[in-house]
Formats: structure tokens, sequence, C-alpha cells
């Protein structure tokens, strides 16, 4: 192995830069403490893939399980938020200190970044872990990412480590995000429970109908199923990244993987990708408040992908102030859009119903359309 390879880890001609996503049971192969020749297994692939010319990155779960083979009386802890976070806490920094032990195996330094919604709904802290990121990477170090969920409550997580993976690959602008968990894609039906269910090996589009394939979580050692897999294709595939399903339980597949082939689901990237400032608008921000439109803008926004105007808003729900995320409803209470409002809570509720040049008689100024459509992502 050539060793200032591993240092430089710069992309040749075909080199690709990959994110790969672990769940909890890959890393335990289904016990309840983590399967280090397992995890050794999926080090010596990265190796080799760097060999390659490829660039990678870890989205890792397995804190809590790592947590578990530290705190020996976990399971008489009672059933709360802070035993999980307490297992999180513990067991972060033993999970580091193993993939630390063996990535050094192979002379690779790696570098750890602990996130939480709150991260990356501010546009700023967003930016800056994108460039640790980048950073990280132009010099050979390989990014370890998880949640933090020593601190994470239902209000700031992400949500799963799919969702995490799928936001990580857009941001630095990756090739491939590899999904390995403990089936070897989507199926066509729910394969613990039919035994002709079939694998499809391809998803060009994702449509109502693959939505509802998604099933729930296999095991009960992660949090993250199906359904969350394809939410987090939604997200790459839209910012360009291709996203792949496999199973974990050969590491060895993500060297076939890279190359389009191998056992898997592959959801091939959209035509015409999202610009990373609306994949961080849809995925990562929490919306302050919400604007009912009538049928009018709501056309104007879906099918024209016009601006919000103040003439189109029928209700302002929330308070919020001007550069604040709000969400765009129909009258039906359907989910339209997600941006960023150009006035306050009070702001809107003054200019609603009023056609654009009437909005200085209204307030004393303006910033113009309520929201901009370079500011809005449709959901």
């Amino acid at each position: 192995m050539d060793q200032s390879s591993l240092d430089n880890n710069t992309l040749n001609s075909d080199g690709q830069n990959i994110v790969i996503k672990l769940g909890t049971s890959t890393l335990t192969q289904g016990k309840n403490e983590l399967n280090r020749a397992h995890m050794l297994e999926i080090v010596r692939v990265v190796a080799k893939m760097r060999e390659q010319g490829h660039r990678v990155t870890l989205v890792s779960s397995g804190a809590m399980a790592a947590g578990r083979e530290v705190v020996k009386h976990y399971a008489n802890l009672p059933p709360v938020l802070s035993s999980k976070q307490l297992l999180a806490s513990v067991g972060q920094g033993y999970l580091i200190e193993v993939w630390s032990n063996l990535f050094a195996i192979y002379g690779i330094h790696i570098g750890q970044l602990l996130l939480t919604r709150a991260d990356l709904e501010n546009r700023e802290r967003f930016l800056n872990a994108r460039d640790t990121l980048f950073a990280l990477l132009d010099n050979g170090i390989v990014p370890v990412i998880n949640e933090n969920d020593a601190l994470s409550t239902a209000e700031i997580k992400v949500g799963d480590n799919d969702t995490l993976g799928a936001i990580t690959a857009c941001a630095i602008e990756a090739d491939k995000l590899i999904l390995l968990t403990d089936q070897k894609g989507l199926y066509d039906a729910d394969p613990r429970t039919n035994p002709e269910a079939k694998l499809i090996r391809r998803v060009d589009k994702i449509d109502e109908s693959i939505i509802k394939l998604a099933g729930g979580s296999g095991t009960n050692l992660g949090t993250g199923g199906m359904s969350t897999k394809v939410k987090a294709a939604k997200i790459a595939t839209q910012g360009g990244v291709e996203l792949i399903i496999a199973s974990g339980k050969d590491p060895s597949i993500m060297l076939d993987l890279i190359n389009e082939q191998g056992e898997g689901t592959f959801f091939k990237t959209a035509t015409k990708s999202t610009e990373l400032r609306k994949i961080w608008l849809s995925s990562t921000t929490k919306p302050a408040g919400k604007l009912i439109v009538d049928d009018g803008a709501a056309k104007a926004l879906v099918e024209r992908g016009s601006s919000l105007l103040p003439s189109g808003i029928v209700k302002v729900s929330g308070e919020f102030l001007r550069g604040a995320v709000i969400e765009i409803d129909d009258l039906n209470g359907k989910s339209l859009a997600k941006g960023i409002v150009r006035y306050t809570a009070q702001e809107c509720e003054q200019i609603r119903g009023c056609k654009s040049d009437e909005i200085e008689s209204k307030l004393g100024f303006s910033h113009g359309v309520v929201i901009h459509r370079n500011d809005l992502v449709l959901i």
C-alpha cells in the first residue's frame, strides 16, 4: 500500500466522492455490542477505496450500542430520554476511539463531527460544517459524522442518520451515498413476511408507489426503517447524488456498488439537481410559522415557480421575524413549500391580500415580494 497516496487522498480521473452511512444493525450485526471484526472489514474496504483514488466520508450510527458495552447496568436504566442520552454520551467517545484504532491499522486518520438539527438549520453553522468536511477530505482525513444524540431532543434531532447522510452527501457534492443496512435493498413487498418479495434494482423516480413500499425498522437496535431511506433517497437524488441501499453483511460489496454493480437498490439522480441552498431549506430547517394562500397563488407557486406575493395570502399563522423559514399551505391545509420570508408575521398580516405596489403605503417601506422564488423550495 502506498502510504503517500493515503495521506494525500487525491482524486484520480476515475475517483469519486463517496459517503457511506452505517446503521447500528450493520455495526453490531444484530448483537447488543459493536462487532469489531465487522467494523475492521468496513475499514479495509474504505482503505481500498482510497487506494483507488476515491474520497470517503462515514456517517456512523452506533453510539448507544457502544454505550451499552460500557454501562453494564443499562438494562436497569429508566425508559426516559435522559437514559438514551447517557448511553450516547458514554458511547460516542468509545465509538470514535474504536474507529480511530481500526483506521490506524491502515495509517488513516479520522476527524469527528457531531451535529444536531440546530447546527444544520442555522445557515452559517451549516456552511461551517461543510467547510470543515472539505478541509478534512482535502487533507486526506476520513470524516466520521454522527448526530449528537447526547444533546438531541425531539425538537432538535435531524431525525435519523439516513437523512443526515443525505444532507451530508449533498453538502459535499458527493457522487454516491451508500446506505448499508440489514436488507439488500428496497423490495416490492416486505421480505421479512413475504418469501416471494423481489428486490427492486433501479429506481428512476421516487413516486407515491415507491414511498408506499417503504416499511418499518427491521430491528430494535436502530431507529431508521426503509421509509427513512426512501426519504433520504429523495433528498440525495434531488441534490444530484446517487443513493444506493445495500446489505452491510459483506462490506466488500461496496467496491462493486461504486462501479454500478452488486446487489442493491440504485436510486438514480434527478435530471436537474436542486441547488444546495434549496436542499438546506427543504431538509434541515423547521418552519417558524405558516402562510395560507389562495388557489391562484398556490397554482403560481407550484406550476410556474413564481415568488409569493402578498395578494395571495389569506391567513398568517405563528410569530416569526424577517428572515425566518416559514411553511406555505393551500386552503385545504396541504403543505406546498418552505421559504425565507422578507417580512415579520405582523407585517405579513398587515399586507396580506394587498397588491405589491401597496406594500409601502401600508408599512412605510417595502422589501418587494413576501418570499422570492430563489428563497423558496416546493415540498
